[in-house]
């Protein structure tokens, strides 16, 4: 024991240790930028796929390969990322919960429906734990700038705003999409989380989704919004769109005494005719370890702060919540639910 006022320096500092459910794309993602993170280690991997446990074993051997989430909870993990597709985010998140595990990373969309993401938000110990969904595009200096725009008022009273999703991943093949759920919860989600969080809460006015036979999915969405303090807003969702093999999200946002435009790489300020532009490189987009995008580094790092000081990550459970039931309403209004 070291005396008083005389800090040990050689003293081992504990990792976090996080777990991560779901070996695809995503999942090597997260474990490979939370390796990256100073005191952080993956520590765990849960895969039900016999074949890629067994990969799994033998390439990561200083890793704890488990088939069942029960088999995490005698491994002292601090958190855990689920990363597996959507349709089992409740039965997963519910069993963790059960375990004790309460600090947990979800990649969107929490849920299946708005039903199934109220009810993880029921299971959420009030007060204790940190939860997060994957809304990456919230990192994204793009579309922080826009948001600080708007808080400091550059365009005046806001009045309108159009929301677009857009890529070209189904065209010529539209009976595929139902696999990855549909566009409004593999891709359109993205666009109204960042609604929400640049506008508040808002009011669906009118829906159309094609096609309307939910047996394949939904290939496009266009809707129209209002907002508590009278914007109007349209979207406009499609993963049939030629041109965008990368996806491709943005808003357009008019107020009183300009225009704000902004998208993934950009952002544009119009003023009476007076422009300014400013592209991802002008804006520090710069993280220790860049996979993927630089907003993946930005949210997992966010994440785990927040685990350590115990504070609110956002956007949190409820938050996705509430983007989960409004893709809700869209498809009761668009008839295809």
């Amino acid at each position: 024991m070291h005396k008083a006022g005389h800090e040990n320096t050689n003293l081992p500092v504990a990792k976090t240790r996080v777990g991560i459910i779901g070996l695809g794309k995503m999942g090597l993602l997260h474990a490979t930028i939370l390796n990256t993170i100073p005191n952080v280690e993956t520590a765990a991997i849960c895969e039900s796929k016999a074949l890629l446990t067994h990969f799994a074993r033998k390439a990561l051997s200083n890793i704890t390969v488990v088939e069942k989430v029960h088999d995490l909870k005698a491994l002292g993990l601090d958190a855990v990322f689920v990363s597996t597709p959507i349709p089992s985010h409740h039965n997963i998140i519910s069993a963790l919960f059960a375990i004790g595990i309460k600090n947990i990373f979800t990649e969107k969309t929490l849920a299946s429906s708005g039903e199934e993401s109220r009810r993880i938000c029921q299971l959420a110990p009030k007060g204790d734990g940190v939860n997060m969904v994957g809304y990456m595009a919230r990192f994204a200096v793009t579309f922080r700038k826009a948001k600080e725009l708007l808080e400091s008022g550059t365009i005046g009273e806001l009045i309108s705003f159009k929301g677009y999703a857009y890529s070209s991943d189904f065209i010529g093949i539209p009976e595929k999409s139902y696999l990855r759920g549909g566009v409004l919860r593999d891709l359109g989600c993205h666009i109204i989380d960042l609604a929400m969080w640049y506008f508040g809460e808002f009011s669906l006015s009118d829906a159309k989704i094609e096609p309307r036979e939910p047996v394949n999915g939904e290939s496009s969405a266009e809707f129209q919004i209002t907002g508590s303090k009278g914007i109007t807003g349209h979207f406009d969702i499609s993963w049939c769109r030629e041109g965008y093999r990368i996806p491709d999200y943005g808003i357009i946002i008019n107020g009183a005494s300009g225009v704000i435009e902004v998208n993934n790489d950009c952002v544009k300020l119009d003023i009476d005719g007076k422009k300014q532009a400013w592209y991802r490189a002008d804006l520090n987009d710069s993280v220790p370890f860049l996979v993927g995008a630089a907003e993946y580094y930005r949210e997992d790092s966010a994440f785990i702060n927040a685990v350590l000081g115990n504070n609110k990550a956002s956007p949190d459970f409820f938050e996705a919540a509430r983007v989960d039931g409004f893709i809700d309403e869209v498809k009761i209004k668009a008839g295809s639910a």
